[in-house]
């Protein structure tokens, strides 16, 4: 991932989270809700990343990588498999 796709999907998630509504937490429903968690936690795997880029940490950026995939990929979906294939894939790695 180059640094301006990694800018454009910074652009991108933190557009889709100004545009859920602006309310307390307990007025969104659980589908609102749950988006908006895998909403932040993309945006905060991409500061990660971007982060991990700027000190030139390859290990820390991996993982930002993955973390990053698995959310899109599984967050959306059910975030227990999420939770499962991040496990796995770290135990793999032996992290």
């Amino acid at each position: 991932m180059t640094d301006e796709e990694l800018e454009t999907l910074q652009r991108e998630v933190s557009g889709k989270l100004e545009q859920l509504p602006v309310t307390p937490e307990e007025q969104l429903d659980h589908k609102q809700r749950r988006h908006r968690t895998v909403l932040r936690a993309r945006k905060q795997a991409l500061d990660r990343l971007k982060k991990a880029r700027e000190n030139g940490n390859v290990h820390q950026e991996a993982e930002a990588g993955l973390d990053y995939t698995l959310l899109t990929e599984y967050g959306e979906r059910n975030i227990f498999l999420y939770n499962i294939m991040r496990a796995r894939l770290f135990w793999w790695r032996g992290i």
